[in-house]
């Protein structure tokens, strides 16, 4: 190496040692007083409720063969989402009502119409005209499924016909 082009390489490499120096002073002061940044995000309660199908129909069978006819549908998957208040002391509810099945002047009473439930939180029972009935409660936030199969009392006291009703359900929530 030339005397000259020593003297050039010792300058680059005493330059790029306080480039280097300075950055690290840079990195380090940036460090040693930091700057805080808020952030927010506002979570409010919400409560979302899906059932599927939509429909479910019982076919027709001989009642002494088939004393309770399950809905071809079987099982009506439920799904409940909710988020709350972790500290509110309340609970989610789902309860559903439903009037009589109806063919012309003849008449099911809805209390013909049950249930079975799996999934976390979720309850079986039978179906009432007068009073909602409970489905399912929760008193975490969280996405619960669960599955209801439905069955129909089959009598040989129903007069023949089409008959329809309707199930409502009502998810409460705080």
């Amino acid at each position: 190496m030339t005397d000259r082009a020593a003297r050039i390489f010792r300058s680059g490499a005493a330059a790029l040692s306080v480039a280097g120096t300075l950055l690290c002073a840079v990195v380090a002061g940036e460090c040693a007083n930091p700057q805080p940044v808020t952030t927010n995000y506002n979570i409010g309660a919400r409560a979302k409720l899906t059932v599927s199908p939509s429909t479910i129909n019982f076919p027709d069978a001989d009642p002494t063969l088939v004393p309770l006819v399950a809905a071809t549908e079987n099982p009506v998957v439920v799904t409940v989402k909710i988020r709350k208040d972790p500290s509110a002391a309340v609970t989610a509810t789902l309860v559903c009502q439903g009037g009589p099945l109806v063919s012309g002047g003849d008449t099911i009473a809805s209390s013909n119409i049950t249930w079975t439930a799996a999934g976390t939180g979720f309850t079986g029972g039978t179906l009432n005209s007068a009073t909602p009935q409970t489905v399912g409660s929760w008193s975490a936030s969280g996405s619960y499924a669960g599955n209801l199969v439905f069955r129909l009392n089959n009598l040989w006291s129903y007069a023949t016909g089409t008959y329809t009703g309707s199930i409502t359900y009502t998810l409460t929530a705080p």
